[in-house]
């Protein structure tokens, strides 16, 4: 089974595409039969020498006996950008995060997650923050999972132009410990 899922443990996990390298750590800061949550911290640098920092908390639990292997969470996470345009980004944003790990293939999984952060949230030279990622994964290890995904951080600045941090497709590792 997908360690990362619900077994409580703690993440390290690093993408990396043709343009950014994002390395994320979870630890798990509570846990119940009915699911856990989770502080995170991550760091992402791209080739046009933008920087990103993200920092929050997700709570992640099963979607009902109806549906098995189907996870949900929901979240809060903070994120300071320094573009090398000179532009500085910060934004407090809310999101979901679905996570499906079918029981007759338990050592495969699909993530998807959405944090969007409006006008009022977001702060610097921005108006508005979005991050999107999905990817399929599969199980090496039981405390490794490598995974091809697709992600796009995007913020648009204060004239109305959006700025891609991040989009496109990306390879990852994802190890439990």
């Amino acid at each position: 089974m997908l360690a990362g899922a619900e077994a409580g443990a703690r993440e390290l996990d690093l993408s990396l595409s043709n343009d950014t390298a994002l390395v994320r750590y979870a630890t798990p800061i509570s846990y119940s039969g009915y699911g856990q949550t989770d502080a995170e911290v991550g760091f992402m640098y791209t080739e046009s020498d933008d920087v990103m920092i993200v920092g929050g908390i997700e709570m992640m639990g099963e979607a009902g006996s109806h549906a098995p292997g189907l996870h949900f969470g929901v979240g809060v996470k903070g994120y300071g950008v320094s573009l090398d345009s000179g532009a500085d980004v910060g934004s407090i944003t809310l999101g979901a995060k679905g996570w499906y790990v079918p029981p007759q293939f338990n050592r495969m999984g699909l993530v998807a997650q959405l944090y969007f952060g409006p006008d009022v949230t977001t702060f610097g030279d921005a108006e508005r923050f979005w991050d999107f990622s999905g990817r399929a994964e599969y199980e090496v290890l039981p405390e490794a999972a490598v995974y091809v995904g697709y992600r796009k951080v995007r913020t648009r600045l204060e004239n109305n132009v959006d700025v891609d941090l991040d989009k496109g497709w990306h390879i990852g590792l994802r190890m439990s410990f």
